[in-house]
């Protein structure tokens, strides 16, 4: 009965295409993690978009609630796929409806579902867990971060490529957690964006405001841990393209080297990023810009960026690692929200 049980334990999942606004999502449900379907699906060869994961729910019947969201969802689905023709958002609100109305299925927590694992051939060693393997693995550590932040969170990038993350998804500074895998790099940081729809164009006045680095250094233990970095944003459409006037101050740099001097310097290159005739709310528009991969010159509309950053080891207690790095940056992350307030 317990092994039976095991096998309906999963995850109903919402995608959504990535970086497209269409009315159109796919419902379906997985024993593994929804990244790690998500990438099954985007790796296949019938994909007709590049899906990301929009919402799941951890239930103790997976089967059962997909086949009824699919039953009560019947009039949007498309002939013979598990595509309906509704947004993500409307779609996770009808799910989550369906669910409260019935008794059977129960929610789980995500540590009581066993995935289903081929068995394996002869000789062959059992796979050790590590966050280090493949990326649809990190997405474990993406949902310890939302957990501990009591938050739905916002994805970013992509999990088939070597730089995704997710951020709180507040609309202004922000927490975010950046993964690379290429480097196996983590790093948990405090975002502030140059835009209208994430950062509320509250860059513009923590510029302004010229916050004291000095007050902020005297309340950090050791911020040579800490990394500044204020970036230099060049867009194509939505995407931001890979520059070589990336940096701000010509690179990243630790908290701890950071003077008054350097810090004015910064914050003044930053001031130009934005347009002076919107009060500084607004990119500054057709600026030139160099691409890093073959050195052509665009001309590109730019914005500030700021992220301040400390590594995360994924080594022992990772609970208790996200946890001390969020206390470490707590300070950062009030000097920062302060700061850009009008």
């Amino acid at each position: 009965m317990e092994e039976s049980e095991n096998y309906n334990k999963g995850y109903v999942y919402i995608l959504e295409a990535k970086d497209i606004d269409l009315p159109v999502c796919k419902i379906g449900m997985t024993t593994r993690t929804p990244h790690e379907r998500c990438n099954e699906i985007n790796n296949s060869s019938t994909g007709d978009f590049i899906w990301s994961v929009a919402h799941y729910i951890a239930v103790d019947d997976c089967k059962k609630l997909e086949s009824l969201v699919h039953s009560k969802l019947y009039p949007l689905r498309q002939k013979g796929r598990e595509f309906f023709n509704i947004n993500a958002d409307d779609a996770n609100t009808a799910l989550l409806s369906i669910f409260d109305k019935q008794t059977e299925i129960n929610k789980i927590n995500i540590e009581e579902i066993i995935p289903l694992k081929t068995k394996p051939k002869n000789g062959a060693k059992k796979r050790k867990h590590t966050f280090r393997r493949i990326d649809s693995e990190y997405a474990e550590l993406l949902q310890l971060f939302t957990s501990l932040l009591n938050v739905k969170g916002r994805p970013f990038g992509q999990l088939n490529k070597p730089s995704f993350g997710m951020s709180d998804g507040n609309e202004g500074v922000q927490w975010n957690l950046s993964v690379n895998t290429e480097t196996e790099e983590i790093r948990l940081g405090v975002n502030l964006e140059g835009s209208a729809k994430t950062g509320r164009w509250l860059i513009a006045p923590f510029i302004l405001n010229k916050p004291s680095i000095d007050k902020i250094k005297s309340k950090i233990n050791h911020p040579n841990n800490i990394t500044l970095q204020f970036s230099r944003d060049a867009w194509q459409g939505a995407s931001r393209l890979n520059i070589k006037e990336k940096f701000i101050g010509g690179r990243e740099y630790p908290l701890s080297e950071i003077d008054q001097n350097i810090w004015s310097s910064i914050l003044e290159e930053a001031l130009t990023c934005l347009d002076e005739n919107k009060n500084y709310r607004g990119r500054k528009r057709n600026q030139p810009v160099t691409l890093e991969s073959n050195g052509r010159e665009l001309m590109k509309d730019i914005s500030p960026h700021l992220t301040i950053w400390t590594y995360l080891s994924i080594e022992g207690d990772i609970e208790g690692n996200i946890k001390n790095k969020i206390s470490e940056l707590q300070p950062v992350y009030d000097w920062v929200v302060e700061a850009s307030q009008s």
